[in-house]
């Protein structure tokens, strides 16, 4: 069956489908609810390590904008028209390891997060995946059984082409090769798509916390697109751009926070789960650095490698 084409690994996706349980290099699978650091962390993650980054989520959000745009209603039903849709589109995503970003109410110090761009039809829509009525659908859209079938395949071959090269480094017992690598992140990473993944983390939050993380996300992102295309003080705003009062409030956030994490944890495939070889991270009151260090320097000890940030 065709899947979602991803023209960045075209030429792998077969060869990888064809075999599914394929010797892979180390793989860190990190699941968790909505706006619980996880992508975020993820990318620091990667280049903390030096591995390449698959959003997962970010596939299921631009099948929720397909169905928005096209004004799909069958969701949950089958979904024939939107999966037809899918096999149609191509989505690419550019892990920009040279360009970073800031993560509101997250960073505090040296770190940052390195940028990932999300083409869909070979359209940026990275800032419009993560409007608010996108977060509104995507549960649905994620919880179709015939959707995540179709996404589930290119899913993994994505992590394989992410992959990097292995590279020597100093391990406890001196010079050691060590594998490339690839960071996902998601809800059913550690239990479906990845379910032998070398190192498993479920991250989690409160509701309020999070809903503070998603709030200023959407703040970031609106100005961020008002600082690229500056408008003439005296133009009329666009007929698509968004003020802070047309955002729900920190509270409104936190609601639908809770129904989200009702709708994965109670779906019917592939439903929210810590797997049972998870380390779970509470990351409610830690800083950003405590976080991806503490996690980085896990995966260096199931490496073999020193770690680097014992003093956090």
């Amino acid at each position: 069956m065709q899947c979602l084409r991803a023209t960045l690994c075209h030429r792998a996706t077969r060869r990888f489908l064809t075999h599914k349980l394929l010797v892979r290099d180390f793989t860190i699978a990190i699941d968790g609810p909505a706006a619980s650091g996880k992508s975020s962390t993820a990318r620091a993650l990667a280049l903390e390590l030096g591995f390449g980054y698959i959003d997962s989520g970010s596939i299921y959000r631009c099948a929720t904008l397909l169905a928005l745009r096209h004004n799909i209603t069958d969701i949950g039903t089958g979904a024939t028209d939107l999966i037809e849709l899918i096999n149609k589109s191509s989505v690419d995503i550019k892990f920009q390891p040279s360009t970073t970003r800031s993560a509101p109410n997250l960073i505090t110090g040296r770190l940052s997060v390195p940028d990932v761009r999300i083409l869909l039809n070979d359209e940026d829509v990275s800032e419009e995946i993560r409007k608010p009525e996108v977060n509104r659908l995507v549960a649905k859209v994620a919880s179709d059984g015939g959707v995540r079938t179709a996404v589930l395949g290119i899913q993994r071959a994505l992590a394989k082409a992410a992959e990097t090269r292995s590279t020597d480094v100093v391990g406890k017992e001196g010079v050691v090769s060590v594998p490339g690598g690839v960071v996902m992140d998601g809800r059913d990473i550690g239990t479906t798509i990845f379910p032998n993944a070398e190192l498993k983390i479920y991250l989690d939050a409160s509701a309020m916390a999070r809903a503070i993380r998603r709030w200023d996300e959407m703040n970031s992102s609106l100005k961020q697109a008002r600082t690229k295309t500056p408008a003439d003080a005296d133009s009329a705003p666009a007929a698509n751009e968004r003020t802070p009062a047309e955002y729900p409030s920190v509270e409104d956030i936190a609601r639908e926070l809770e129904e989200r994490d009702y709708a994965d944890i109670n779906r019917q495939h592939s439903p929210l789960r810590i797997a049972k070889d998870a380390v779970v991270i509470d990351n409610t009151t830690m800083t950003f650095e405590q976080q991806v260090y503490s996690i980085a320097d896990l995966a260096r000890d199931r490496m073999g490698l020193e770690r680097k940030h014992d003093d956090l």
